[in-house]
């Protein structure tokens, strides 16, 4: 019996995305199958599961676009306590986080999920109902038959971003967390979403019980298994009431999983938020206080331009230094060339700095204009020369060699397979020496030329190239340099394919068969493979592919559902294996190798001399705790 409602499991969750595929491709106007044959797959859901709820969704209409009524209105800022104060007027208030997200709403109708928009421009928002219905954060059924709405923020947690981002190579990886919730909330290619993790935080709840207060609201959305952004109520708000609450939740924004930029009040009685009504910009019963920005507004100095290893030219602020929560900043990110064009910002000017996340510096604005005419790109290459082209929002080098776009290619390579001790200065030694011009070149340079060029450091280079002659299938794919195949994407192939070979000679359509794979990921991977001089000298230089052991996913097949889903991550040190092999190992026998301390694990595995601050970590997520021999033993031996 048990066997049965697996299979019947399995066949449902097909169902699911392939009704959701087809029906994208039919508002795509690109439509796969006959109406019969869509029908037919309807049909057969409804009678395993008549209640799902993929077969009563009405988003994605032609055009796309939603009314909203009643509009979704920005929210009034203030700048300081006492203005809240002065609004308040002694009303009892509900105090939330102000998520930086994406604002959306979701309808359900006789207790199902129906439809998802964006807040657009307040008025009308963009159709997102078949993405939306992906997200395994967001509740598909409710207990409430009429037609309800909820709103909230559409977000993307930061671990799941610093996951993505370290996936990808440099010059690819996203800004923040906001942007990259976005781009995936409206991408086209539904597959993509099995890859990438997003969340929501409900604020509004419309059509339930008129005569609610905002807590109650947030309390039945809790009930229901939303995630809510209002946590306090303030019953006499005062200034010292008030300023504690705020400088505490400033104080703790650190330590959360998502990004936040301030705090929002409302008034909790429906009476007083009926008293106030609203303006056509926002309603006047609720008010956000934001965090002091930490950023600084300093001289542009210069705009130089870097070639990454996909030819992708990124303009960087040289700036006139300055310091932003502890740190000298002299350079920030201006991610690419249409950004530049908008920003409109040229050597002279003043522009704002803000740190994101604390970490990364970025161009926010331009603050004071000291200069005349409009941004322009450069024609040529700053390394080799060759013409630029405008492709997208990036420019181009059209080089057939570019000495900055190699080396870069060459650093992809030592950073994905974990070679130690070749920094920024000494690649370009190497490469100006004439020793490595592909990383190929990497394991036919000898000890004594590393020694000569580099010291006595040449001897770690060299043992440290040797240990990778071997490397993991899926880690070999990723240090390829073929564009949109990265870490995550090469696991995935190395998962789907026995070997090199058979990836070689897979068809389009056979890549494409793959979740996360669209046309134009497969047209590059499909290239990129059969580009001999990317790899046939490192087969010649002794460079050799690891296949994954797959056997113990066949013949243990009870602990293969127990740890096929599992999230872990292993702090402190396993003896006689470095943290590359070691999750290279885990990620072969299924288990996914968080990249830190987050809600999502399983398990915080404790190996020889574990980091307490990730145990405190865990323990405030209330993470269970094992150490790693006994995890061993139970999962892996």
């Amino acid at each position: 019996m048990r066997l049965v409602i697996d299979l019947l499991d399995e066949e449902k969750e097909q169902l699911e995305d392939l009704i959701l595929y087809h029906k994208r491709k039919y508002y795509d106007g690109q439509p796969e199958i006959s109406d019969a044959e869509y029908d037919s797959l309807e049909d057969r859901l409804r009678v395993i599961d008549p209640e799902n709820p993929v077969l009563f969704i009405v988003g994605a209409p032609i055009g796309g676009n939603i009314v909203h009524n009643p509009p979704m209105l920005s929210c009034q800022k203030a700048k300081t306590v006492e203005k809240i104060i002065s609004w308040a007027d002694n009303r009892p208030l509900m105090m939330g986080y102000k998520i930086d997200g994406i604002s959306l709403k979701l309808i359900f109708e006789n207790t199902k999920f129906i439809q998802a928009a964006t807040r657009g421009s307040g008025t009308h928002g963009d159709d997102v109902t078949l993405n939306v219905m992906k997200i395994k954060a967001i509740p598909k059924t409710l207990p409430f038959e009429d037609r309800i709405e909820i709103r909230g923020e559409l977000y993307m947690r930061i671990s799941e971003f610093n996951r993505i981002n370290d996936s990808l190579p440099e010059d690819e990886r996203y800004s923040n967390p906001r942007n990259l919730a976005a781009g995936t909330a409206k991408q086209k290619d539904a597959k993509m979403m099995e890859d990438r993790v997003l969340n929501f935080m409900a604020f509004e709840l419309l059509g339930w019980k008129d005569d609610s207060t905002i807590n109650e609201k947030a309390q039945t959305l809790k009930s229901w298994g939303f995630e809510t952004s209002d946590f306090l109520s303030i019953d006499s708000p005062t200034f010292e009431i008030v300023d504690k609450h705020f400088r505490k939740v400033e104080g703790e924004r650190d330590n959360l999983d998502y990004e936040i930029d301030g705090v929002v009040f409302k008034y909790n009685l429906v009476a007083d938020r009926e008293a106030v009504g609203a303006t056509d910009h926002h309603p006047r019963w609720q008010i956000a206080l934001k965090f002091e920005s930490k950023g600084k507004s300093t001289k542009l100095k210069d705009i130089t331009w870097q070639v990454g290893r996909t030819s992708v030219l990124t303009p960087v602020a040289e700036l006139e230094p300055v310091e932003i929560s502890g740190a000298v900043i002299s350079r920030a990110t201006m991610h690419n060339a249409d950004f530049l064009l908008d920003l409109d910002a040229k050597p002279g000017d003043f522009v704002y700095v803000e740190r994101s996340g604390e970490v990364i510096p970025k161009i926010i604005s331009v603050t004071a204009k000291n200069s005349t005419g409009k941004s322009r790109l450069p024609k040529q290459c700053p390394s080799c020369g060759s013409e630029t082209i405008k492709s997208g929002v990036n420019l181009l080098c059209t080089g057939d060699f570019c000495r900055d776009r190699s080396i870069q290619q060459i650093g992809a390579w030592i950073r994905k397979t974990g070679i130690d001790g070749i920094g920024g200065k000494s690649l370009e030694k190497l490469f100006d020496a004439d020793l490595i011009k592909h990383y190929s070149d990497l394991y036919a340079i000898t000890e004594e030329q590393l020694v000569n060029l580099l010291g006595r450091n040449g001897e770690k280079i060299f043992t440290s190239i040797n240990s990778t002659r071997e490397l993991p299938f899926r880690t070999f794919l990723a240090a390829m340099g073929i564009e949109k195949l990265g870490t995550t994407m090469g696991k995935k192939l190395a998962n789907s394919f026995k070997n090199f070979e058979e990836l070689k000679t897979a068809s389009m359509d056979k890549l494409q068969e793959l979740e996360g794979i669209s046309h134009i990921t497969a047209k590059f991977i499909y290239e990129g493979v059969r580009e001999t001089e990317r790899y046939s000298n490192l087969f010649k230089n002794g460079v050799k592919i690891i296949y994954p052991e797959i056997k113990s996913r066949i013949t243990d097949q009870d602990k293969t559902k127990v740890i096929k889903q599992m999230k872990i991550y292993v702090t402190g040190k396993v003896e006689g294996i470095t943290k590359t092999e070691l999750k290279a190992m885990l990620e072969d026998k299924g288990i996914d190798f968080a990249n830190g301390v987050t809600k999502t694990l399983d398990y915080l595995v404790l190996a020889e001399n574990p980091g307490e601050k990730r145990q405190e970590q865990a323990d405030g997520f209330g993470i269970k705790m094992i150490g790693w021999e006994e995890f061993k033993s139970k999962y892996l031996d």
